[in-house]
């Protein structure tokens, strides 16, 4: 914080848990950095859907929101 940075705690471990999955944490933490580095739901649904699963696709919806509105 001394140089302007805003530091900030986030349980993504429960938040990841609380999606389906704890190997969803870096799920979690990307929707947390899309606030700040302007990555869209939309484009990251189009990414997760040719790259993941089907069974696991709306678990990495869950995740990815579940961290954009984390406080």
């Amino acid at each position: 914080t001394a140089k302007g940075v805003k530091v900030e705690a986030l349980d993504a471990l429960s938040l990841a848990i609380k999606a389906g999955s704890p190997k969803a944490v870096n799920i979690v933490l990307m929707g947390k950095a899309s606030k700040y580095f302007n990555i869209s739901y939309e484009s990251w649904i189009k990414a997760i859907e040719n790259t993941v699963a089907p069974k696991f696709v709306e678990m990495n919806k869950k995740a990815f929101l579940l961290g954009r509105n984390a406080e």
